[in-house]
């Protein structure tokens, strides 16, 4: 998926019988439940056991704005002029849409209407409670049935391509790739025995012109928090590649986070107008 705007045309997914559009296999039954390509899914979507890293990088709040521009979304300034990108990968093992690979490229963001935290503590702070919104600018997998899933139900901007997740006694990575090209590559300290709490956290994206907005409660053991952290590997040619090097890539990242045996759950979205501000 070279295109790097915010709205543009969604890449067919593969399957057995040839390249399929996420609209034309997929229908709503009711609020709770999907026909997902023949596969009927009831909300919440809930993962077994799903294993995460996360970097988490300042940038420039500027250039960030200006990517995310259409989405309608304002990028969260921890202090003025920097904003936060996070780089994550997921191995889902356990989960109603199946075993998969997963990567993300995400800011945390305020959504029309809604107040700006404080710069620094305000940001923190809810950053802590995991109140951020956060925009999911895109979200690779290497799977195609969470590819149509993850689109019609919750509109995220999935993609079947190459992500690699790797976990050890230490150190955890993450490799997504595209056409062969590297997009980015993280690592993160593992083996910390700390618990993670339930959190609720929004998760944000942009399809069919609509904003989307889905609750998402993350849990598990094995929680690993670091400050700092090594510098991430940055493709020098693909498109998603150079925009993470104008945002400042690669650098440090302010911390890595790992959480070795996580659950999830995954409720209805809410979708409006791009600009509009959501209900809840």
């Amino acid at each position: 998926m070279h295109n790097t705007a915010i709205i543009c045309q969604e890449a067919p997914v593969p399957s057995a019988s040839g390249k399929e559009i996420t609209n034309e296999h997929c229908s709503k039954v009711n609020s709770q439940t999907y026909l997902i390509a023949g596969q009927e899914i009831t909300l919440p979507v809930k993962v077994g056991a799903a294993a995460m890293l996360m970097n988490v990088f300042v940038v420039d709040a500027k250039k960030a704005q200006q990517l995310i521009a259409a989405s309608g979304f304002k990028v969260v300034e921890i202090w003025p002029g920097k904003a936060l990108m996070q780089l994550l990968g997921v191995d889902y093992q356990q989960n109603d849409l199946g075993d998969y690979n997963e990567a993300a490229i995400v800011f945390p963001v305020t959504t029309p209407g809604e107040p700006k935290p404080l710069p620094v503590i305000g940001t923190i702070w809810r950053m802590f409670k995991g109140s951020p919104g956060n925009y999911v600018y895109r979200m690779p997998v290497n799977q195609g049935f969470t590819t149509h899933a993850g689109r019609f139900i919750w509109g995220f901007p999935k993609w079947v391509t190459d992500v690699d997740i790797q976990f050890g006694e230490k150190t955890a990575s993450a490799k997504f790739s595209d056409d062969g090209e590297l997009v980015f590559a993280i690592d993160a300290a593992t083996g910390a025995k700390t618990s993670a709490k339930p959190q609720a956290a929004p998760s944000l994206a942009i399809r069919d012109n609509l904003a989307w907005k889905t609750i998402g409660i993350t849990e598990g053991e094995g929680l690993t928090f670091k400050l700092g952290g090594s510098p991430p590997k940055i493709g020098e040619h693909h498109p998603l590649a150079l925009q993470l090097r104008a945002l400042g890539l690669p650098k440090k990242p302010m911390c890595t986070i790992s959480i070795r045996q996580a659950k999830m759950h995954f409720d209805a979205p809410e979708a409006v107008a791009i600009g509009s501000p959501f209900t809840s």
